[in-house]
Order: structure tokens, then sequence, then C-alpha cells
């Protein structure tokens, strides 16, 4: 499996998760009611934009990312209601990722190549089903207080982490962990997959719910992708 859809893969399972709120706790909360108030904001999301800078870790090299993310759920009737997830990596290599429910598609312009498969999959996509509500967090994944040796580097100060492990086994991943501000916004999350590779996502300049609902143009822009007349494309 490519790199680029390995990464997109793992990015879909878990990126809506992102800069989530919830109520302050006035004791230590327990893994699972953390989660809790994290799907129960996640369900009322309507839209979210962040920047995020991303590590990866494989066979002791580590790559460093960057860009921006924008999720959008317009709401309505029809496919078109239906959320939109985009990425834009602006470094170490320009490259676009949708998905739209229906197709996960990854395009990189330097390669003039776009990837496109079917995004109905669970394993592909979690959190898409968790954005639209079809998925409790719970039923996918096991809470358990957070590994202080599982991280890429040092944890985001006043952070509180919480450990997320597959209920079913999945090829893509094997755990995650979540880094939380005092006020429940995901600072980071930190990826594993089977082969002992590391993704580390820290996240900055998150905003909520700036996109208007009910926005059909906006929602079609996120979708959009300007190929190159010479793009090969290649259906999964």
């Amino acid at each position: 499996m490519s790199e680029p859809r390995r990464l997109g893969r793992l990015l879909f399972a878990l990126v809506l998760l992102l800069g989530l709120a919830a109520p302050l706790a006035a004791r230590p909360t327990a893994p699972e009611e953390l989660v809790g108030q994290v799907q129960k904001k996640y369900q009322q999301l309507r839209s979210l934009e962040f920047d995020f800078a991303q590590a990866t870790r494989t066979g002791g090299r580590t790559r460093q990312g960057s860009g921006n993310a924008v999720f959008y759920r317009p709401g309505g009737e029809g496919p078109e209601g239906h959320g939109v997830i985009r990425w834009n990596y602006t470094e170490p290599t320009e490259q676009t990722i949708v998905n739209d429910g229906r197709e996960l598609s990854v395009y990189t312009p330097r390669d003039r190549q776009l990837l496109v498969s079917p995004a109905g999959e669970m394993e592909a996509d979690i959190t898409y089903a968790l954005f639209t509500g079809a998925q409790s967090l719970l039923d996918a994944f096991t809470a358990a207080p957070a590994d202080p040796e599982f991280r890429l580097s040092e944890p985001p100060a006043d952070s509180e982490a919480v450990l997320l492990t597959p209920r079913e086994e999945q090829s893509q991943l094997k755990r995650l962990q979540l880094w939380l501000a005092p006020d429940r916004t995901i600072r980071r999350l930190l990826l594993e997959d089977h082969f002992g590779a590391l993704t580390e996502l820290t996240f900055t300049g998150v905003h909520f719910d700036r996109l208007a609902p009910g926005d059909r143009e906006r929602a079609a822009m996120l979708r959009r992708l300007e190929l190159a007349p010479d793009t090969e494309i290649i259906r999964q």
C-alpha cells in the first residue's frame, strides 16, 4: 500500500476527533467518561477548521509535514448534505485528501496521480461515521488510562491523555492516544500501526462552526479537485 493511501486511511480513521470541547471536570475523569464527553460534542459539530503539524516515524526515520484541514456537514437531504472532509498538505509535498462519505480521494499534483477508493468501509473511515453520528466511539474503541511511554515527543503542557484501542482488529491501526487541554480540546493525537510506525498530529488555530449551515456551494468546493490534464486516475 502506498504511503499517501496508508496515511490517508489512518487520518480518516481518527481525524474528526480533533478540537472537540467539553465542560471542565471537577474530579479525575474515567477514560470512558472522558470519551463520552468528546463523543457528545463531536456529534453536534457542524464544521471544524485547523492547522496541523505531522511527524511520522518509520524504521528510525522521522519525516515532518504540515498543512490545514476543513470538516463540514452542510445538512439536508441527499448525498450533498452529507459531511465532507478535506486535508490540504503543504509540506513536505503538496497533497489533497478528500472524503465525501462515498469516496476517499488522494491527489498528489507532483506525481500527477489521483487514488480513489470506496470510503464506506468502517476501517477506512470510522471517523466519518462518527461525525455523522452513525457510530459510537466506545462501540469502536476501548478506552484506558494513557500509556506514558507511548509518545513521539514531549506531551503538551497541562494536558490529559487517554488511550484508545480498536475493539476489532484493524489492518491499519493498532492503537491511538489523545492529549486533551483542560477544556477537552484535543491538542494532539498519536497513531501506531501494526508495523510500529507512529504518526503524530498536533493541532493549532482550531475554529468551530464558522461555516454557515446549508451552504451546498461551499461543500461542493471542498469536494472539488483541480486535476492537471494528464493526471492518472487509479480506482481501487
